[in-house]
């Protein structure tokens, strides 16, 4: 699996209670509030060939507390809730930077460098999609997670002995990279919220 990474810093237990919550004056703000990203997606939804416009997705994310029961799991159709869960994301956390281009693939080649060495680190394991979101699974990607706020002080310290590892520098970098994610996210007291495409 090598596809690129996003991740953002964001409160993932507010953005769980929004999912399902049946809140009308909450959808017609986040109508409001995302239109550009919406605009956005319904405009390549026909090239992507989605079959749910993203207002429509996001009206049952928000009012239905089951609307996963009505989405095939995983399928190309369910990528549209999964799009419009980032504009959430866009619109209530902060995008880190991801300058080292992360993937996948590369978070794979980053362990296998640091345990030549010795550092026995596995960031690639907080980035394994589960169902800790309220999203249904697309196929092939995109594909969503998160690390809750619990859980970025592990992370940090899992890290912490690879930032003085003796390996090349775009390993070094990335873990530098991570670490500043983990760092973030512990100091606004978010937790992170990554797809992979």
């Amino acid at each position: 699996m090598g596809a690129d990474m996003q991740a953002y810093s964001v409160d993932v237990e507010a953005l769980r209670q929004m999912v399902g919550s049946g809140d009308r004056e909450l959808l017609e703000q986040l109508l409001t509030q995302l239109e550009g990203g919406l605009d956005r997606l319904e405009a390549g939804a026909a090239g992507w060939g989605e079959s749910v416009p993203a207002r429509q997705a996001l009206t049952k994310m928000i009012l239905e507390p089951d609307y996963l029961d009505g989405v095939p799991n995983p399928s190309d159709d369910a990528a549209i809730y999964i799009y419009v869960f980032k504009e959430m994301c866009e619109h209530y956390g902060k995008s880190l930077d991801n300058e080292y281009e992360m993937s996948s693939e590369w978070l794979g080649e980053v362990e296998e460098a640091l345990n030549s060495v010795g550092v026995y680190c596995e960031p690639s394991e907080y980035f394994v999609a589960g169902d800790d979101l309220p999203l249904p699974g697309a196929f092939p990607y995109p594909i969503a997670g998160c690390i809750d706020l619990e859980v970025m002080a592990e992370l940090r310290d899992e890290l912490e002995p690879a930032l003085s590892a003796d390996v090349d520098s775009d390993v070094l970098e990335t873990v530098t990279e991570l670490s500043e994610w983990a760092h973030e996210c512990l100091r606004e007291r978010r937790g992170l919220v990554w797809f992979f495409y």
